[in-house]
């Protein structure tokens, strides 16, 4: 596919064309030109920092100090001007290493590119992911759209039930992340059919950028930095390889495809061929069998073909051959063990939490409960308990599709032991009680707290209980296999998925208005400067969140909005600079309910009166009237 000269216009185009480049990577029917050019598109780099905006990582600054509101202060076309001049000359800055403690008392490395960096590796991942993703191994499950770790655990749990594969070999790739090879991934790349090779260069400029450490700057001859945007989507191109040499051993097998008929091409496999599977979650994998020796011969052949083909080394101490129905197999947090059913008279396999891994966590919650008697006022405890309880719906989250309510049970205990331990401290051991209600009484949280048997401890804040939380509250959920037909460069794939999510999908940005031609300039009453000011790159990408959020719906009269009716309303327009652009400070109207909110007509429909109104008054307060 010759992407040269191929202009997207607006957020659809550019839909199609990722839709266009999946198909033609999974058809393997030629190879892709001039992705450099694609990443000149300005709806491109829009949706990349469209992207990078909504992530909470946008405010990290790298070694230029710089965050996400340094570039959105700045006007639209010279932002524009700038990102297209670093992608032409392409020499990115080195990665501020921080270290992020590990639970077993180590560090993870993490690599923090600048701003402008990670905007260019935003680009870059857009334009390659659809070509990655058409090429992909069905069973690999991390980094990748729509797919998740509960996706992988029930493809385990699945092959031991239908397939009785009770021999698990676990996988651990010594230092992954740390031993790519450039070269090779490069290579890869270029088999995959990516052959733009001013692109290719671009991605190896990425990885070779260096890392800036304890005050000097390091080379970076091999690895892939963690924390980069495009790390994930590189690290499972590197293993496509891997991934696809262990299914062609059995599931993949070209004996597969010799029949006409796929069912008897499988039965036809199996008679020459052990079964051998890999679910594969970014680094960490697991490979099933039926017998110990079919393991034994598989992890040989892995062992080389990471030695020797993918310049990696498996870890000794940690990559084991596990017969689950003696002892639990690891992954992903989970021990995975084959046991008999209860009632049924049949062995199936079970993820229950990795019991250290878990305690690990709680002790940390634990210690979090202990710092709520530092905080002197109710407030401050109010937000101490929401961060607390946001920390347990993570973990049970996580944990519901196992089994996992017994553990849930004996670890609210504990934790509850802890709370009414801090209670007693803060308020005394004769007070106690007033703090302790009801789930179902509590204010926060209301979708979970519905149980009136089980109490929770609180603090009160303006009439308001904020309580505690429990894991129990989460309901436990089966893990299901994924659907292989979820794909977001497709048009049922992300019907699909929409259904499956039970939300809408957020809506395509509009082709707005030209903002060089802003009519309420006038009608805000400001002066061309003031205008210029207001009007900066926040600007231009926060009415496109305030659109989606309305719903493309005009937020006075309720019709729905199209490109040449479409304004954008400052709620505050006499906000400083840095707050004026702000989503919360944005609503989408008809040019002609904006013309009303800036005039003193009446307005005769009722409805449509009380919301003018409403914005004519916040009006007139911020002008101090």
């Amino acid at each position: 596919m010759k992407v040269k000269g191929l202009e997207v216009k607006n957020e659809q185009e550019l839909r199609s064309t990722l839709d266009r480049m999946y198909n033609l990577s999974k058809e393997g029917s030629e190879p892709f030109y001039g992705l450099v050019e694609l990443m000149l598109n300005d709806e491109i780099i829009l949706t990349a920092v469209h992207n990078i905006k909504s992530n909470r990582g946008s405010k990290t600054a790298g070694i230029d100090k710089k965050d996400i509101n340094f570039y959105l202060q700045m006007d639209k076309d010279k932002f524009l001007n700038l990102i297209k001049r670093h992608i032409r000359n392409y020499d990115p800055n080195p990665v501020r290493r921080v270290h992020i403690p590990k639970p077993n008392g180590k560090t993870r490395p993490l690599g923090i590119p600048t701003l402008i960096d990670r905007i260019i590796q935003e680009i870059t991942r857009i334009v390659l992911d659809p070509i990655a993703e058409g090429k992909f191994f069905k069973h690999s499950y991390g980094f990748r759209p729509y797919r998740g770790c509960d996706h992988a655990i029930a493809r385990v749990l699945d092959l031991i039930n239908r397939n009785k594969n009770y021999v698990v070999i676990e996988g651990d790739i010594k230092s992954f992340f740390d031993n790519i090879n450039h070269n090779k991934l490069i290579e890869i790349m270029w088999d995959m059919g990516i052959r733009d090779k001013r692109f290719l260069i671009i991605i190896k400029k990425m990885l070779k950028a260096g890392i800036f450490e304890d005050g000097s700057i390091r080379k970076s001859s091999e690895g892939t930095p963690q924390g980069g945007i495009i790390s994930p989507l590189l690290a499972n191109i590197y293993l496509n390889e891997f991934d696809w040499m262990v299914a062609r051993l059995f599931e993949e097998h070209r004996a597969k495809y010799t029949l006409k008929n796929l069912r008897n091409g499988i039965r036809k496999v199996k008679l020459r061929h052990a079964p051998c599977y890999l679910v594969r979650y970014a680094d960490d994998w697991v490979i099933l069998c039926e017998t110990e020796t079919k393991a034994s011969t598989v992890l040989t052949k892995v062992e080389k073909f990471l030695r020797h083909v993918l310049k990696l080394e498996l870890s000794k101490e940690k990559t084991l051959i596990t017969n689950i129905t003696e002892k639990p197999a690891k992954f992903l947090g989970f021990d995975i063990i084959a046991q008999k059913a209860r009632l049924k008279d049949k062995i199936v396999g079970k993820a229950f939490p990795d019991k250290a891994k878990v305690d690990n966590k709680i002790r940390g919650i634990a210690q979090s409960i202990d710092e709520l008697r530092r905080f002197k006022s109710e407030h401050e405890k109010a937000v101490h308990i929401e961060l607390i309880n946001s920390k347990i719906v993570g973990l049970s989250n996580y944990y519901r599709i196992g089994n996992s309510s017994a553990l849930f049970t004996r670890l609210d205990y504990r934790l509850n032991s802890r709370i009414y331990r801090t209670f007693t401290k803060m308020y005394g051991k004769e007070n106690w009680k007033k703090y302790r209600v009801p789930a179902n009484e509590l204010d926060n949280r209301r979708d979970r707290h519905q149980d009136k048997r089980t109490n929770g401890y609180f603090v009160e804040v303006d009439n308001v209980k904020v309580g505690f939380t429990r894991l129990s509250f989460t309901p436990s959920t089966l893990a299901l296999n994924f659907n292989q037909d979820l794909v977001p460069y497709t048009n049922d794939g992300r019907a699909l998925y929409q259904k499956n999510a039970g939300k809408r999908l957020r809506l395509l940005r509009p082709t707005l208005y030209d903002p060089e031609n802003l009519t309420f300039i006038v009608l805000n009453q400001l002066s061309p400067y003031q205008a210029n000011v207001r009007y900066n790159f926040e600007y231009i990408l926060n009415r496109e969140y305030a659109f989606n959020r309305d719903k493309g719906m005009c937020k006075a009269c309720g019709n729905f909005l199209t490109a040449d009716i479409f304004h954008c309303h400052h709620i505050k327009p006499y906000l400083t600079l840095d707050l004026v652009n702000k989503v919360s400070n944005l609503a989408s109207v008809c040019k002609g309910c904006h013309r009303l909110i800036h005039s003193n007509d009446e307005v005769e429909n009722t409805k449509m009166r009380m919301k003018v109104t409403k914005y004519r008054a916040l009006l007139i307060e911020m002008k101090g009237y």
